[in-house]
C-alpha cells in the first residue's frame, strides 16, 4: 500500500468512527472479553472505560484467581479460566493478552470459536503464522485485529499527516532511535519471555517502531543488521542489547538503532525528504520540521530555527497543560501512550460497527513480522547461542520431577531471588539437602539448574497463595526458610499475598511438623526515625507500633511479624524473625531506595540530609546468617528476632559519591530536610485531590521520617549467638557493594 493510500485510509477510519459513534444506541453493543489477567489488561481496560458500543463481559485467564482479582478491580461481571467459556457469554470479540508464544494458539482457538480477535503485539512469532491466521479469520468471516498502538502516537499521527500533505517532499530516509531502559536487566530477573531466546527481544520491543516505518515506507525488500553489544545473563543466556539496521523498503530506505537497559530514555523518529525533513520525538510527544524557504541562506537559517523552537515550545506548553488539566480533574488522561492506546482500540471498534477492515489486521501486520523476521535474523544466524540458549530448556523438566524429600532438608521460598540464591548455594555447599520453591521455569540461575541435574537440589513450583505445593514441599522438612516477598501496589494485595500468604505457609509447616520457621523480614518493620527514643535499635520482636500510618512495604513486614509471633505464642511456631538491613551487592540496581528517593535513575534525594551512618550490609552476608541459623542446633533461637546490619562508616551521601566514581555515570545527591520532603508530599496530595484521584492517602510524616534511619541497628544474637562477622571496615564493604559497578571500559 503507497503512503498516501496509507494516510488516506487512516483519514477514512477516523471520519468512519466519527459517523459510527453517532449511531452506537441504535446498535447492540459488541461484548468484550480480555484474555490475559497480566498487567498490559489494565491499560486495556482503562483504555476501553467508556467507549461508545462495547461492553466488557468477561476475563479469562487459566489462572482464575487472578482473572477473578482484575474483573473486580474493574467491575467486569465474570471470570473464566478457559476460551471455551467465552462462547457460552456471547462474546462477540476477545483482547488477545496472552504471552507471544501464546498468541497464534490462542487466536485461532477463538476464531474456531466463533470469536473475533484484537490481537497485542507481536501479533505473531512468524509472517507464515501470521497469514494463516488472517485467512481463517477471512474465512469465517470473524473481524482481526492487530495493536499497533504507535501508530497512533499523536505525534506520528502529526508527522504522518504532515508527510502525507507533501511539505517535506518525497521520502527519502526514515531514521529511528529507540533507546530505553529495562527495569528486569537491573534486576536481575531474566524470567520475561523476551530474554528465552535472543531474537525475542526484537519481538518484545522492535513492532512499535518498525509498525511506524513500514506505514511510512511500505514492506521490507532487503535489510542488514549489525549486533553492537551483547552481554550473558546467565551462562549460556545470551541479550543481544544493542541493534542497528540499514534496510530498504517499497518506497525508502531506513536505518533503526535499538539499545536496551540504556540509562536515558530517547526515542526519536526522522524523516528525510527530497525538499524538507521532520522529526517527532515519541518519548516526549514533541514535533518539528524544516522546509525549503526562498530566503537567503543566512535567514533561511534564522527561520529554521525559528520555526523549530516555537514548534517545540507549543507542545511543551501542550503537554503540561494536559497533564495538569488531568491531575485537577478538569480532562481527561493526555498522555502519548494512553492517547495512542485508546485510539487503536477506538478505531478497531468504531471500524467494526461500521463494517470497515481494521487499520492494521492479519496482512499488514504480517509485512510488519517480515520487518521484525529481518532484523532478527542476526541474533538467529549464530549457531553458537542456539546451542548455549537450548542448554537451559530442560528448567521445566526438573521442576516437574517428583522427587521425595530427605533427612534433614531446608526449604527455601524464594530460593531464585537476588538472596534466595545465596542462601541455597551456601547450603549445598554446605552439603544440605535443600528444596527451592520458585514460581516459575524460565530465568532460573544456572546455579540452581545444575545443582538440580546433578540431584543436590530439589525444585518445586509454588508459591505463598498455594498450600497445596507448599504441603508438598514441607513434607519430612527440618527447616523452612521464608525469603518470598510477596507484595502489590496496593495494601489488600499485600495483606493477601505477604500477611496471608506467609500466615498460610507458617500453618503448613506446623501442619507438616518442620521444626524451624525462620521469616526473612527487613529493619522497614521497625521505626528508625530521629525521633524514635533510642540511639540503638535492639534485636526484639517488637515492631513499629503504628504501622497503619507506614507504607504498604513497611506495614505489611511488621504484620506479618505480628501474625507470625501471635502463631508462635499461641500454637508453638517455631519462629525465628531475621531482618536485613540495606542490602547491597551484585545483581542488584545500585539506586536503593535506602539511600533516598531515586526521582530519576541518576538523581538521589536523601531521606534528610544523609550524612549519618547507615546499616549496609552485603547480600553475601545476610545469606551466610540465614544459613546459620537454619543450622543452629536446639531451639534457643525460636521466638526471637534478629536484626542483620553491618556498622561501616558509611552515609547515604558517601555512597552516592563512591558510586558516581564507580560508575562514570552523573550521578548527585541532594540532602533534603524532613520537614520540606513532607511538605512537598503534601503538595502532592492536595493536586491529586484537587484532581479526585482515587486512594488519594495524605501523605504519613511518620513513614518519611522512618526512611531515615537514624539509629543503629544491634546485631548482637547474630554476632554473639551465631558468631556472625559481616564486612564492616569501609574499603572493603564499597569493594563488594560499589565498585562492582565499575564500567570495565
Amino acid at each position: 500500500m503507497a503512503l498516501s493510500e496509507t494516510v488516506s485510509a487512516l483519514q477514512a477510519r477516523e471520519k468512519t468512527m466519527v459517523s459510527a459513534t453517532s449511531a452506537t444506541s441504535a446498535m447492540p453493543k459488541i461484548r468484550v472479553a480480555l484474555v490475559g489477567a497480566g498487567r498490559v489488561a489494565s491499560y486495556h481496560l482503562e483504555a476501553m472505560a467508556g467507549l461508545p458500543g462495547v461492553e466488557i463481559v468477561a476475563v479469562c485467564d487459566p489462572d482464575l484467581e487472578r482473572a477473578q482479582a482484575l474483573a473486580t478491580r474493574w467491575g467486569v461481571p465474570a471470570a473464566v479460566a478457559s476460551v471455551e467459556e467465552l462462547a457460552g457469554l456471547g462474546v462477540n470479540v476477545a483482547h488477545v493478552l496472552t504471552p507471544p508464544d501464546l498468541h497464534v494458539r490462542v487466536t485461532r482457538r477463538l476464531l474456531e470459536e466463533g470469536i473475533g480477535a484484537f490481537v497485542e503485539k507481536p501479533f505473531t512469532l512468524s509472517s507464515r503464522e501470521a497469514r494463516e491466521l488472517a485467512d481463517l479469520a477471512e474465512a469465517r468471516r470473524l473481524p482481526l485485529g492487530v495493536n499497533h498502538n504507535q501508530l497512533h502516537h499523536p505525534g506520528f499521527v502529526r508527522l504522518l499527516a504532515w508527510v502525507k500533505a507533501g511539505r517535506i517532499g518525497r521520502v527519502e530516509h526514515v531514521r529511528i532511535c529507540l533507546s530505553v531502559p529495562l527495569a528486569q536487566l537491573n534486576t536481575g530477573d531474566f524470567s520475561h519471555w523476551m530474554f528465552r531466546e535472543p531474537e525475542n527481544i526484537v519481538f518484545e520491543q522492535a513492532p512499535h517502531p518498525l509498525s511506524q516505518l513500514h506505514a511510512l515506507i511500505g514492506p521490507v525488500r532487503e535489510a542488514q543488521t549489525t549486533l553492537l553489544g551483547t552481554r550473558e545473563l546467565h551462562p549460556g543466556q545470551v541479550f543481544h542489547e544493542r541493534w542497528l539496521m540499514v534496510a530498504w523498503g517499497e518506497r525508502g530506505t531506513a536505518e533503526l538503532y535499538m539499545s536496551f537497559g540504556q540509562p536515558f530514555h530517547r526515542w526519536t523518529l526522522e524523516v528525510l525528504g527530497t525538499d524538507g525533513s521532520a522529526e517527532v520525538d515519541l518519548g516526549h510527544n514533541l514535533f518539528s520540521f524544516e522546509e525549503k524557504t526562498p530566503w537567503l541562506d543566512f535567514w533561511n537559517d534564522f527561520l529554521a530555527g525559528r520555526r523549530r523552537a516555537r514548534s517545540l515550545r507549543r507542545d511543551t506548553r501542550g503537554n503540561l497543560l494536559g497533564y495538569a488539566r488531568h491531575i485537577l480533574g478538569l480532562g481527561s488522561r493526555a498522555d502519548s501512550f494512553f492517547l495512542g492506546m485508546r485510539r487503536s482500540i477506538e478505531v478497531f471498534y468504531s471500524g467494526l460497527r461500521a463494517g470497515v477492515a481494521p487499520p492494521v489486521n492479519g496482512s499488514s501486520a504480517a509485512e510488519v513480522l517480515e520487518w521484525c523476521e529481518a532484523m532478527a535474523e542476526a541474533a538467529r544466524g549464530r549457531a553458537v547461542v542456539a546451542v548455549a540458549i537450548s542448554e537451559t530448556r530442560p528448567a521445566a523438566e526438573l521442576l516437574a520431577e517428583a522427587r521425595p524429600p530427605r533427612p534433614g532438608e531446608v526449604v527455601v521460598l524464594g530460593g531464585a531471588g537476588f538472596i534466595g540464591r545465596r542462601v541455597v548455594n551456601r547450603l549445598l555447599a554446605r552439603g544440605v539437602p535443600v528444596t527451592a520453591v520458585v514460581r516459575r521455569a524460565h530465568g532460573l540461575p544456572p546455579s540452581l539448574l545444575a545443582a538440580a541435574r546433578e540431584g543436590s537440589l530439589r525444585l518445586l513450583r509454588g508459591s505463598l497463595e498455594d498450600r497445596r505445593s507448599l504441603a508438598e514441599a514441607f513434607q519430612g522438612a527440618r527447616t523452612v526458610l521464608h525469603l518470598a516477598t510477596g507484595g502489590g501496589d496496593t495494601w489488600e494485595k499485600v495483606e493477601r499475598s505477604m500477611v496471608r500468604g506467609s500466615v498460610g505457609a507458617a500453618a503448613e509447616a506446623l501442619a507438616q511438623g518442620v521444626g524451624r520457621f525462620i521469616y526473612v523480614s527487613s529493619i522497614a518493620a521497625l521505626y528508625g526515625g530521629p525521633d524514635c527514643g533510642a540511639s540503638v535499635l535492639e534485636d526484639s520482636l517488637d515492631t513499629d507500633p503504628r504501622p497503619e500510618e507506614r507504607g504498604i512495604y513497611s506495614r505489611g513486614k511488621a504484620e506479618t511479624e505480628r501474625a507470625l509471633v501471635a502463631l508462635h505464642r499461641e500454637r508453638g511456631l517455631p519462629l525465628v524473625v531475621a531482618r536485613p538491613g540495606i542490602v547491597l551487592g551484585e545483581g542488584a540496581p545500585f539506586q536503593h531506595s535506602g539511600l533516598g528517593l531515586w526521582v530519576r535513575d541518576n538523581h538521589c534525594v536523601g531521606w534528610g540530609k544523609g550524612e549519618h551512618p547507615l546499616p549496609l550490609v552485603t547480600a553475601d552476608d545476610v545469606a551466610e546468617a540465614l544459613v546459620r541459623i537454619a543450622l543452629h542446633e536446639g531451639d534457643g533461637l525460636h521466638g526471637r528476632a534478629l536484626n542483620l546490619c553491618g556498622r561501616p562508616p558509611l552515609s547515604a551521601r558517601e555512597v552516592v559519591d563512591q558510586l558516581r566514581l564507580a560508575t562514570g555515570r552523573d550521578l548527585h545527591f541532594h540532602p533534603r530536610p524532613l520537614w520540606l520532603s513532607q511538605v512537598l508530599e503534601i503538595g502532592k496530595w492536595m493536586v491529586k485531590k484537587a484532581g479526585r484521584r482515587p486512594g488519594a492517602a495524605f501523605p504519613s510524616y511518620r513513614d518519611l521520617k522512618a526512611r531515615s534511619l537514624v539509629p543503629a541497628f544491634a546485631c548482637r544474637t547474630a554476632r554473639e549467638v551465631l558468631g556472625w562477622t559481616p564486612i564492616e571496615d569501609r574499603e572493603g564493604l564499597l569493594d563488594r557493594t560499589v565498585r562492582i559497578y565499575s564500567n570495565p571500559q
